[in-house]
């Protein structure tokens, strides 16, 4: 007898050969799938009849900031700089263990909700370090799967170092490495848990932190995922700096190849691409924070034909949401635009991209990412008996180009049913809810007076006081930096 036998309208493996299975069943034990096909005839101590569900694999994504998920919509339709530091430093800096906990839950909960099973969070926010063991264990509590990556930066974007009472509680290189490799022993490979090593990028960590963060991932075999070419003024900087494009640079100092994961990869050469290809690295590609921040558009079919693996990612605030079909729609959306081309990309592609290349991007293509016997059971149900998912057997379309997070009905992680019908089953919405609410609330009362006067600003003309404010300190005309 097997743990769970689940059976649906269909089973979308995204296995090498995208096999489709009608009328398919999955078995499940100790939190592996063991065998996958038709009428399996395995006895189960629990069955979920899905026969109106397609299922798939869990959905991966691959970037995030979830701490962020406490202030959507503060200060909204504006260049990043100005957010940046008039709002998001000087609120959630005054984070708490427990308010980085509370953001992890509500980001957890609605990716759960919407068929998220893995994720890839980038913590940098240091201000107490009990912040990001909070925000792991709220992660495993919940049963996900987590990629950790540990920011590192040391530095603005002018080259000063950061106040530590401003951002972080870190002082110094030596103590930042020193909290990176405690945080390995206590979580690297815990149950659901991997690490990451995560330098903001090459604006905010500088060369010093940057060499020390590449000979710690292959002394501890660990990827390094950082921020490149996301806005157009950054080969700007580093080609002043260091004579070189964001890309290259990094290339040049080591950073790329089979562990280097690289988020955005908006402003990128054709040599750049190419270097990437050549390399083995990785792309996360986050198109509704793109296109929210006006950032551009990355050149996603030009890498997929250069075979780089590309998943996908909600990043923080700026997509507001955590719902990856919403972003593997965008994806595909702006794809084609871009090109003028309705071929650009495809539906098969995008939900790789949502699946098995976020998989290989993080370094977990040997446990999910497809459904195949030996991996880890993480897998998803998409209600078909809707009006807007009518389909006759192709799939693909229906869930790229009209599927919802609110779709998926079930959800299931290393084994465990995590949500059935909808329910959540390890998180308790309502109490997290309520939380969520007061620590929004709790962090823009301690973030300060001139922070609370800026959400103040009357409505509609809230966009041109808060750029009007901005403007002394930020150029937002589009110059160098």
């Amino acid at each position: 007898m097997i743990d769970l036998l689940v059976k649906a309208l269909a089973v979308i493996t995204m296995d090498d050969s995208h096999r489709v299975i009608l009328d398919g069943e999955v078995g499940i034990d100790q939190g592996k799938i063991v065998q996958i096909g038709n009428n399996l005839g395995l006895t189960a101590r629990k069955v979920i009849d899905a026969k109106n569900c397609v299922i798939l694999p869990g959905l991966i994504n691959g970037h995030s900031h979830v701490y962020q998920s406490l202030i959507e919509g503060i200060g909204y339709d504006m260049h990043f700089d100005p957010w940046n530091w008039r709002f998001l430093f000087p609120i959630v800096s005054k984070m708490s263990p427990k308010h980085a906990r509370i953001s992890a839950e509500l980001a957890a909960m609605e990716m759960i909700k919407t068929g998220t099973t893995t994720i890839s969070d980038h913590w940098y926010m240091h201000t107490d370090l009990r912040n990001i063991y909070e925000v792991t264990d709220a992660f495993d509590k919940a049963g996900m799967r987590a990629q950790m990556v540990y920011g590192l930066l040391d530095q603005t974007f002018a080259g000063e170092r950061i106040e530590s009472e401003y951002m972080t509680m870190i002082k110094t290189d030596e103590q930042l490495i020193q909290e990176v490799q405690k945080y390995y022993q206590e979580w690297h490979g815990k149950r659901r848990t991997t690490m990451a090593l995560g330098p903001g990028s090459t604006e905010d960590i500088s060369e010093e932190l940057m060499l020390k963060t590449r000979d710690l991932s292959r002394e501890l075999d660990i990827n390094v995922s950082t921020h490149v070419a996301g806005w157009i003024e950054i080969n700007a900087y580093t080609q002043r700096k260091f004579g070189e494009r964001d890309l290259e640079h990094l290339h040049t100092i080591g950073l790329t190849g089979p562990r280097g994961v690289f988020f955005h990869a908006v402003w990128l050469s054709n040599h750049e691409i190419e270097i990437l290809a050549e390399t083995g690295s990785k792309v996360i590609h986050c198109p509704m924070a793109n296109a929210y921040l006006g950032y551009g558009i990355a050149p996603v079919a030009q890498m997929l034909e250069r075979g780089i693996p590309v998943g996908l990612g909600t990043d923080g605030a700026a997509s507001y949401t955590y719902d990856l079909w919403e972003v593997g729609r965008a994806a595909a959306m702006l794809q084609k635009a871009t090109h003028l081309d309705g071929e650009a990309i495809t539906a098969e592609q995008i939900l790789t991209m949502m699946t098995m290349d976020g998989a290989r991007a993080l370094g977990l293509q040997k446990q999910v990412g497809s459904l195949e016997v030996g991996k880890q059971a993480d897998l998803i149900a998409v209600d078909f008996n809707q009006a807007h998912l009518l389909a006759d057997g192709r799939f693909a379309p229906k869930l790229v180009y009209s599927a919802h997070g609110s779709d998926v009905i079930h959800s299931i992680i290393d084994g465990q049913v995590v949500m059935e019908n909808r329910e959540l089953k390890t998180m308790h919405e309502k109490r997290i809810l309520e939380d969520a609410f007061s620590a929004r609330q709790d962090l823009i009362k301690v973030a300060g007076q001139e922070t609370r006067d800026l959400l103040a600003a009357p409505w509609p003309n809230h966009g041109a006081y808060w750029r009007e404010i901005a403007q002394q300190e930020v150029n937002l005309n589009g110059n160098e930096r």
